[in-house]
């Protein structure tokens, strides 16, 4: 029962982010030919930028407010409660986003250098930082979607975002090249942030009668606030590790490769986004309140399993597909002047599904109180892979920044599943057991013929995914079947 709710609600959620994923690569294209590699490499370190230092600052924070709701609806429906936790969350919030907007303008210049390695630059960094309170006030009205399991709401707010900022941004990239690029980010941030206060006065607000004026009258209350400074305290210190972390490895790059090689393994982290994009988030919206519910061991051994067997399944072909078509989709999708990224690409794709595999006990950390362990395990690692960058990158140039997605969530990955099998117990199922290692085959193979010819490759890779269906248990395989059935019916 809990996979199919899981498929059902993921589905819902992935079908808007397909439409997502070929506008991206429409997106993608643009930049790519009408910016070339520095253009694609100042939007990309930019918008890096804006998204690590939210991210770093509210970090957990929301996952907090998100698991006290969970909880209270869980065990009753108190809207006062539940106003007083929005409004906790809220004036802990201001404050955070005031101070982070001060610290980048004052200091800028340094930004600007550290990011960018020219202080020519300063003026579209200045017209980004206008969208830090923006992606602020954005990401934290959305956590009440997430709060309440509003995933409808959640789908079709990203099909009004993404149709918006597209007709926005062509004219913006075609008649003002890297300007217009730059626009764009806060523009897209403002949209969004639009889109989704009206998404929440509609599905939570009107819908759960949480009224704008209960939470304006809440109480801060004190027991919320301990709750939320954990973490907050924990949350700020990660993201302001890895926002550090994640500037500090491009800068190491820019510095000793140039801008222009940002632009250029651009595409590979940006391909990566858009394969896994409609597919990752959409999985984890429901996780982690699902995470926060589970009551004891045995359900959440149960839940991580289905989500690793769902989302193993999920990712594996695009992972497939990327490296045996790279050839045809980095000139397709960007330009010839990309083209040196298909050397690193198998590589990074590689391991791919082991930083997804990561990412899937790491959203166990937060919904199980233990950001304490978390936040030693991601200082210890993270700051080893930024050693190694730092020391390999102007010896081997991308080869050395390509450690970043390779090593470290290999690490990552063996640190939490060790850790998560002393604290829960937790075993792999035989049946998941049988897929993670036909995954590590199917990308050892691919590597091996990585210098074949590229219809050859393809070829094999569309073998390697028709054999997938073996791996299927009896009831999966009967519902696959059913659904083409019902497919093809519809069709004629």
């Amino acid at each position: 029962m809990e996979i199919k709710t899981l498929a059902k609600n993921t589905v819902i959620l992935a079908s808007p982010k397909v439409l997502v994923f070929f506008v991206g690569i429409i997106k993608s294209k643009l930049i790519a030919v009408l910016l070339g590699t520095t253009g694609f490499g100042i939007v990309d370190q930019l918008t890096s930028m804006v998204n690590l230092l939210r991210q770093s600052t509210l970090s957990f924070m929301p996952d907090g407010m998100i698991k006290l709701i969970t909880k209270e609806r869980a065990d009753k429906f108190d809207r006062k409660v539940i106003a007083d936790i929005i409004k906790t969350f809220m004036l802990m919030v201001i404050p955070i986003m005031i101070l982070v907007m001060v610290l980048a303008f004052l200091f800028s210049d340094e930004l600007t250098k550290f990011i960018l390695g020219d202080l020519k630059y300063k003026p579209y960094l200045l017209i980004t930082l206008i969208a830090l309170p923006i992606t602020f006030i954005g990401a934290s009205i959305g956590s009440l979607l997430k709060s309440f399991k509003e995933i409808k709401a959640m789908a079709i707010r990203e099909i009004y975002v993404m149709l918006i900022n597209f007709a926005i941004f062509v004219p913006l990239v075609y008649f003002y090249k890297v300007e217009g690029g730059v626009i764009h980010i806060t523009v897209s941030f403002l949209v969004s942030m639009m889109v989704t206060i009206y998404m929440v006065r509609k599905n939570v607000i009107k819908k759960h009668g949480i009224s704008v004026h209960s939470i304006k009258t809440a109480l801060f209350q004190i027991k919320y606030f301990k709750e939320l400074l954990t973490f907050v305290t924990v949350g700020i210190v990660i993201g302001i590790f890895k926002v550090t972390e994640n500037m500090a490895a491009r800068a190491i790059v820019v510095n000793n490769l140039g801008l222009d090689k940002i632009g250029t393994y651009a595409p590979i982290v940006k391909w990566q986004a858009l394969f896994i994009g409609f597919i990752l988030p959409s999985v984890y919206l429901y996780l982690y309140p699902r995470l926060s519910e589970a009551k004891t061991n045995k359900e959440i051994n149960g839940v991580l399993n289905d989500v690793i067997r769902l989302i193993t399944f999920l990712t594996l072909p695009f992972i497939i597909i990327g490296i045996t078509t790279r050839q045809w989709i980095i000139p397709l999708f960007y330009s010839k002047d990309f083209i040196d990224a298909s050397i690193y690409l198998p590589y990074h794709f590689s391991f791919l599904l082991i930083a997804v595999w990561a990412t899937i006990f790491e959203q166990l950390f937060a919904a199980r109180n233990k950001l304490k362990i978390f936040l030693i395990f991601t200082i210890f690692i993270y700051s080893f892979s930024l050693l190694l960058i730092y020391i390999f990158v102007p010896k081997y140039g991308l080869y050395g920044y390509l450690l970043r997605f390779t090593l470290t969530p290999s690490l990552l990955l063996i640190t939490y599943f060790i850790f998560w099998k002393r604290e829960i117990n937790f075993k792999l199922k035989v049946e998941n057991f049988k897929i993670v290692l036909y995954s590590f085959l199917c990308v050892i193979i691919l590597l091996l013929l990585k210098e074949y010819n590229d219809y050859a490759q393809f070829s094999i890779g569309l073998v390697l995914i028709a054999a997938m269906i073996i791996l299927l248990k009896k009831q999966e395989r009967n519902f696959l079947f059913k659904k083409m059935i019902s497919i093809l019916k519809v069709r004629k």
